[in-house]
């Protein structure tokens, strides 16, 4: 039997760890996926059947599915041995995700390992971590895409104002509140848009996504406590870091020298 070990959730995604215990060997079987569901491969393989596709799914590949897809797995060897970190978008039929159902049409059921998706794995697994729902978000709004989407048009006049108002909106919050412990669903939902459109919007219209945009709101307020001769542990937990190792790279990455030349 699969091993499932839940992470973090929100009203918008879920995503959880599932392995199978090394004592149990696992049958072939086939099922029908319930949900949108991403599942980065973090160790070992299986074998993927959908329709006439045939897939060997390894390290660093990840499964996509859709609901009503029907799919079978198997393995080679003694059993599986696949450890997988999977992402449910629980909200997509209330956000009306995939309205053509372009998902099923478009045959895209794995996508091969690359540098982006093991950015986007390595960017999950630090979201559990460092308790950051915020960038569990971001790779989930990066995931789930239309697949047949095109790079973004001019947003119409009215349109246009209209988002524009919610992201300003948005970022005073950030400014304002950069030490809080945000998320995206509850910053998209303050403006009454879905998140993962938020997401989207705001990273045209600002040019980084909002979890950036708040990491480097709380660097420039750091540095800004450090010249004031603020300690470099009051200054990190002052600024919204859960981590003095977090912060202690972040600045220094972002500034070229440590907080601690700064800080007392």
């Amino acid at each position: 039997m699969a091993r499932v070990d839940p992470l973090w959730r929100s009203d918008e995604i879920s995503f959880y760890r599932f392995d199978h215990p090394v004592e149990h060997e696992d049958q072939p079987y086939e099922a029908r996926a319930d949900a949108f569901r991403a599942s980065f491969v973090d160790a070992g393989a299986f074998n993927l059947e959908v329709g006439e596709g045939r897939w060997r799914v390894g390290t660093g590949d990840v499964m996509l599915s859709h609901p009503g897809m029907g799919y079978r797995a198997s393995f080679e060897g003694t059993g599986f041995n696949d450890t997988c970190l999977s992402l449910i978008y629980l909200a997509a039929e209330d956000e009306r995700f995939d309205r053509v159902q372009s998902w099923a049409r478009g045959g895209r059921r794995v996508m091969p390992a690359s540098n982006r998706l093991g950015y986007l794995r390595w960017l999950l697994q630090n979201a559990h971590a460092k308790r950051a729902p915020m960038l569990a978000e971001y790779v989930a709004s990066e995931i789930f895409r239309e697949p047949d989407a095109t790079p973004a048009d001019l947003f119409r006049e009215q349109k246009f104002g209209w988002y524009a108002e919610r992201v300003h909106a948005a970022r005073e919050r950030l400014d304002a509140a950069f030490d809080d412990a945000h998320s995206v669903s509850a910053l998209a939902r303050s403006v009454g848009m879905s998140a993962f459109h938020f997401t989207r919007v705001f990273t045209q219209l600002v040019g980084r996504p909002p979890h950036r945009y708040l990491t480097e709101r709380r660097l420039t307020a750091a540095r800004a406590m450090l010249e004031q001769g603020r300690s470099v542990t009051d200054t990190c937990f002052a600024c919204g870091f859960n981590e003095l190792s977090h912060f202690s790279r972040s600045f220094s990455r972002r500034f070229g020298v440590s907080p601690s030349r700064l800080g007392h």
